[in-house]
């Protein structure tokens, strides 16, 4: 039907499988006018972690730009029934007032003592009514958005909405795809002519990383660390764990990485040049010693990393393709095989989507 908006696209494990997934999200002012100064880029990193934590969601990276934001996302299987009431209650402490907890807690106390179906029942419903709401990409991003456009409305006198249209998503693999997509979101500041270096803007995961915040570390030694985020493979609980890394080394492994994807380029292709570290600079950084880099990744364009709705390897993408069910994918691709957009020009990266290699 006309005007109905097409589903999102989750990945096809959800529910399914003990896995969890990791998407890169984009969301832009309304107009795409330039509204968020450091006040306001200040407020929507402290509701980003205040969400991120109720929501059992983890931000691997991020950055908040003056009109857009980009979140790499990463979302666990639902862990419903290994959430204590205790656990529940130390979540609701990050958003809702200490009366407000209070009488939640002597709630839970008293109904999970109950030994009739009704009252068993209403204890179940009254966890459901907070649990609901995490480990899902999609509620994360809406009570985010709507609380920052609650307190910039407020701030700035204004009504309406703050952001334009649906917010963009795309389904990242595991390792390298994540690699490059966390280089892309960290270099923006870069590209956009506000920064020379990542690690002096204030408002990207590699700056809070740099500055000392253990949220802002942890994801980048996840995007490294390239292990299955699950229970059983020391991914979503062991990267957790800040001491069992040298930080020095990841910090300096994922610096020469963003430094190799964001070296300056002619712009061949579109006429104009785009912004990034001179070849000097790069030189300056490069002390391999064998780590695995990114050098060799073809600087991708941005719409891979926005509209191409998954990015991994070739087998990566085939499998999301095959496992898709209902409407997603569009009438010519029904049918065919799951046969793949696009492959980026000189990678080892694939989108669902092909896209045009001038697009911007």
């Amino acid at each position: 039907m006309l005007g109905m908006a097409k589903a999102r696209l989750l990945a096809p494990w959800t529910g399914v499988e003990d896995r969890s997934a990791i998407y890169h999200v984009v969301s832009r002012v309304v107009g795409r006018e330039f509204l968020l100064g450091r006040a306001e880029k200040e407020q929507f990193v402290k509701y980003m972690r205040l969400y991120e934590a109720f929501c059992g969601v983890r931000v691997l990276t991020y950055c908040i730009m003056s009109n857009h934001f980009n979140i790499l996302l990463e979302v666990p299987p639902a862990s419903e029934r290994e959430l204590s009431d205790a656990a529940l209650l130390e979540k609701l402490e990050g958003l809702y007032s200490s009366q407000h907890v209070e009488l939640v807690r002597e709630q839970l106390a008293v109904l999970s003592r109950s030994r009739t179906p009704e009252g068993r029942e209403a204890y179940q419903n009254l966890r459901k009514t907070y649990t609901s709401r995490m480990w899902d990409m999609g509620l994360f991003m809406k009570t985010l958005k709507q609380r920052f456009t609650s307190w910039y409305n407020k701030k700035h006198g204004r009504r309406g909405t703050l952001w334009e249209a649906r917010y963009k998503s795309v389904l990242v693999e595991n390792g390298l795809a994540a690699r490059t997509m966390a280089a892309y979101i960290d270099l923006n500041p870069v590209r956009a002519g506000m920064v020379k270096d990542p690690k002096d803007y204030r408002w990207c995961g590699y700056g809070e990383a740099i500055a000392g915040n253990t949220l802002a570390r942890n994801g980048v030694l996840r995007v490294i660390s390239e292990l299955e985020s699950d229970l059983s493979n020391d991914g979503w609980s062991g990267a957790r764990d800040i001491t069992r890394y040298d930080w020095r080394s990841v910090a300096g492994r994922y610096r020469l990485i963003l430094f190799d994807d964001g070296v300056e380029s002619s712009g061949e292709l579109s006429g104009h040049k785009r912004r990034g570290f001179t070849s000097a600079a790069v030189k300056r950084e490069e002390k391999r010693s064998g780590q695995l880099s990114v050098a060799e990744i073809a600087r991708c364009k941005t719409r891979y990393f926005i509209d191409g709705a998954v990015l991994g390897s070739k087998q990566f993408v085939e499998d999301v393709v095959t496992s898709l069910k209902g409407s997603y994918l569009p009438t010519n691709r029904k049918g065919n095989g799951g046969r793949l957009g696009g492959r980026m020009k000189s990678s080892n990266l694939w989108s669902l989507r092909k896209l045009a290699e001038n697009g911007v």
